[in-house]
């Protein structure tokens, strides 16, 4: 009798973890975790320096619809649909001051929803001529869903924040950088802090509609 009350214990306590877990499942698939609303507003600090992030407007670049931002005044094209979120990449180089474009390409930087445990790598290979002169380009982005934690920042206290290792590795003819760390993206906010090169950045202050 005594081994079937702690069955019986033992059942409800695994039925009421369930269905904590399936709430919390249910709240953070419902969720944005990457508002582009225009006026959404992110201000990050790293090392005393402040960087904010504004969503200008709603534009098309290069053939796409998407989401015009500044970051500290530099601009940025991010777009947005159910499975991907992708950013524009433009890089150049300067001849007797003119900027002439060596990599255009909008690059796959996430995969939605996210899932704890999913993993993507997506590489961009670019050849441009300027000038008689002949640049390759390579990019690698590689990111893994590798937990969800609760977190505090200075902005505040977020729950169920989805945290993600990544890597990005970029080469221009024979000179390669890379760049690895981990970003953590609460619900209905979008990125909270990350960690580039063992550098941390952290939200400070937000507005998001």
């Amino acid at each position: 009798m005594k081994n079937k009350h702690w069955l019986i214990i033992l059942f409800v306590c695994l039925c009421i973890i369930s269905c904590n877990n399936n709430d919390w499942i249910l709240f953070r698939a419902s969720n944005n975790y990457f508002p582009l609303t225009t006026g959404d507003r992110w201000t990050y600090e790293t090392n005393g320096a402040s960087e904010l992030v504004k969503v200008i407007s709603d534009t098309n670049a290069y053939g796409i619809s998407c989401s015009y931002l500044t970051r500290n005044f530099a601009d940025e094209f991010w777009t947005k649909d159910n499975n991907e979120v992708k950013k524009l990449v433009l890089r150049t180089v300067n001849y007797g001051g003119t900027d002439y474009t060596i990599q255009q390409v909008w690059t796959v930087q996430y995969h939605l929803p996210f899932v704890l445990g999913n993993y993507w790598s997506n590489t961009y290979n670019d050849t441009t001529t300027v000038l008689g002169d002949t640049f390759y380009t390579s990019q690698t982005i590689t990111r893994k869903v590798v937990a969800v934690e609760d977190i505090n920042v200075p902005a505040g206290s977020f729950l169920q924040t989805y945290k993600l290792e990544y890597i990005e590795n970029v080469t221009i003819n024979d000179s390669t950088e890379q760049y690895s760390g981990f970003e953590w993206y609460a619900p209905g906010l979008g990125l909270v802090k990350k960690i580039v090169n063992n550098t941390e950045q952290v939200l400070i202050d937000y507005s998001v509609k």
